[in-house]
């Protein structure tokens, strides 16, 4: 879902390989733009509306995705390998804790090793892991073929591979399956496309039909282009036929150039009074771009992860006023269910992702700290774990 910011030309090289799969499966351009009728109203906005109202509610229990599982302790002493795109971002760093945790419970090992952004790293991982005779492999927010040539030999090792945080690719493209695949390569994008809805409805209700946004796509997978795409873009023409959109096209492993993007952007759609950055990992080289054009009074923000950063500046009412979060302490237990599943031979579930919509108004009586954030707290009861441990027989 997101990168880290690296400047080597490995690096360099990396991102246009990413680059290229996107455009291949997405498509490319640099901006699009939807005519404004300016009236607002109209059903589409009460339909916004009544979806902001339930999103900004918690969660108050827990349904099972699938059926429970036997015989899981057979799988205690194996070692799974979680190979996100990169460390080095907050949001992978939350998953992995709850991931370790829930692994943990069957006596099962989680071992990291970051992809860095780079096809020949992630590579060097997946072929890392194939020689420890991994239990499964989890790739997170990694596209198959980024490293075909790695991906094939742990399908040769008969290693079971969960792909996360992406889309299952079209048919004809490398890592392509049936669904959300079987217990050999399966996907979980836990609803990202329509995490990027919500954003977009919080944004046609709060101007009442009538906003200008500068939306942010990263072209780092073609999962991230069709996010915003199919899911921002396409909620702005269904519910907002008074909205005017415009697309800036961002790499986030090149966040330096944000800024300069953002404020050309702004200066070229002067009317802009609303931005929305694709994740937190980039409110920040936005809200500089927004500042830099002078916007910084005009322009309110919306998100989406609803990490801790993000909510705190929620709080602080400053630049960004609502962060549609996903709960990532669940998602680590979610992604173990789905790799135990696999691993025992036995296909995946949809797994669904708690998500909650943070505002000024539901944030303040939250704990904003890295504890709180570890248990999900945020978004219902921290009582998951209990779910799926039983889920599992434990």
């Amino acid at each position: 879902m997101i990168l880290t910011n690296r400047r080597t030309t490995g690096s360099i090289r990396a991102l246009a390989v990413l680059a290229a799969v996107a455009l291949a499966v997405a498509g490319c351009g640099s901006s699009s733009n939807s005519k404004s009728s300016g009236k607002g109203g109209g059903p589409g906005v009460a339909a916004a509306k009544a979806r902001v109202a339930e999103l900004q509610k918690a969660t108050t229990s827990y349904r099972a995705p699938g059926p429970p599982l036997k015989n899981i302790k057979s799988l205690a002493g194996k070692t799974v390998w979680y190979i996100p795109i990169t460390e080095k971002v907050e949001f992978f760093q939350a998953v992995t804790s709850g991931l370790k945790t829930a692994l943990g419970k069957a006596g099962v090992k989680l071992r990291s090793c970051s992809g860095e952004a780079n096809p020949s790293a992630t590579s060097s991982c997946v072929n890392q892991a194939v020689d420890a005779r991994a239990g499964a492999i989890i790739l997170d927010a990694i596209p198959i073929a980024v490293a075909a040539q790695a991906f094939q030999a742990a399908k040769a090792s008969s290693i079971p591979v969960l792909v996360t945080d992406q889309d299952p690719p079209p048919p004809g493209v490398p890592g392509a399956v049936k669904g959300i695949g079987d217990d050999k390569l399966a996907y979980a994008s836990f609803g990202l496309r329509e995490l990027m809805q919500g954003v977009a409805d919080w944004i046609i209700a709060d101007s009442n039909g009538t906003a200008k946004v500068l939306v942010t796509e990263l072209t780092d997978s073609p999962s991230t282009q069709a996010w915003i795409e199919q899911g921002a873009i396409a909620e702005y023409r269904k519910n907002c036929p008074g909205c005017k959109t415009a697309v800036a096209k961002i790499n986030i492993g090149q966040l330096q150039l944000v800024p300069s993007k953002i404020s050309s952007e702004l200066l070229r759609n002067q009317d802009t009074n609303y931005v929305q950055p694709q994740f937190d990992a980039v409110i920040q080289p936005v809200q500089a771009g927004v500042q830099q054009a002078g916007f910084a009074n005009k322009a309110k923000a919306a998100s989406a992860t609803g990490l801790l950063s993000g909510l705190q500046q929620v709080k602080s009412g400053a630049f960004l006023k609502a962060d549609l979060g996903l709960d990532y302490a669940y998602q680590g237990w979610a992604i173990a269910d789905d790799v135990f599943r696999m691993m025992l031979g036995q296909p995946p579930v949809e797994e669904k992702i708690p998500t909650r919509l943070f505002t000024k108004d539901n944030v303040s009586p939250l704990k904003l700290t890295p504890a709180a954030e570890a248990t999900g707290e945020w978004f219902g009861p921290a009582t998951f774990g209990d779910m799926f441990t039983k889920l599992w027989g434990l």
